[in-house]
């Protein structure tokens, strides 16, 4: 079940999704990270703005571009200046785009392992129904098995990226998706989520949450 929170703004999402980071940092955990746009905002505004962080707090993002670090299409690339703002480099599980994109999936799974469970995770979706770095129905009923994956990525890129193996250590899920381009894929999610990766892979989620500036089409 997918509970929906309509905010009536892009701004007042980043302002709210900022505080609950602030708390989450402050506290020991595992915290999972979502690329994107909007997050990079917030991010961005944590950068210029730092709070302390809790020194058993670990961070991590859900899937990466197999690009490297100094590349603006690098996802930790984008996340650095928040990183060093809030002194955090060294709580940072980082794949390593250094190596092949098996072995980096590999060196990635192992890091996940030892997260048993993981207090918050954000979640981006796109217009064609992809979340994290899963973009067909075969990845998305992952929900078994290796807890990091490689991919050949629809923009033309490989990726790494968690699984829906793994999102079943997540607690609690915030799907974060911004924008009038959303609209149509939103009322998909809402309406017939077995038919976009997004909605297969979280259908059977205890605690998800979508955030967002769009009002969904009444049901």
């Amino acid at each position: 079940m997918i509970t929906t929170r309509t905010f009536d703004s892009t701004d007042a999402l980043i302002l709210e999704t900022e505080e609950l980071l602030r708390k989450t940092l402050s506290t020991s955990g595992n915290l999972m990270l979502s690329g994107g746009s909007t997050p990079y905002v917030i991010y961005n505004r944590l950068a210029a703005a730092p709070c302390p962080v809790h020194p058993q707090r670990n961070l991590f993002l859900s899937d990466e571009r197999m690009e490297p670090f100094s590349s603006e299409k690098n996802n930790a690339h984008n996340l650095l200046p928040m990183l060093q703002a809030l002194d955090c480099h060294g709580h940072f599980l980082q794949v390593d785009t250094k190596l092949s994109v098996r072995a980096a999936a590999d060196h990635f799974d192992e890091g996940l392992e030892r997260m048993n469970t993981v207090d918050l995770g954000l979640l981006g979706m796109g217009t064609d129904g992809h979340t994290a770095g899963f973009s067909t129905k075969e990845q998305a009923n992952m929900k078994n098995g290796p807890l990091a994956l490689y991919t050949d990525r629809p923009d033309g890129m490989q990726g790494v990226s968690v699984t829906p193996a793994f999102l079943k250590r997540v607690e609690r899920i915030i799907l974060l998706v911004t924008g009038e381009s959303k609209r149509a894929i939103i009322n998909t999610l809402l309406t017939h989520p077995q038919s976009i990766p997004a909605g297969i892979a979280l259908g059977d989620h205890p605690n998800i949450e979508l955030w967002t500036d769009i009002r969904p089409e009444k049901r």
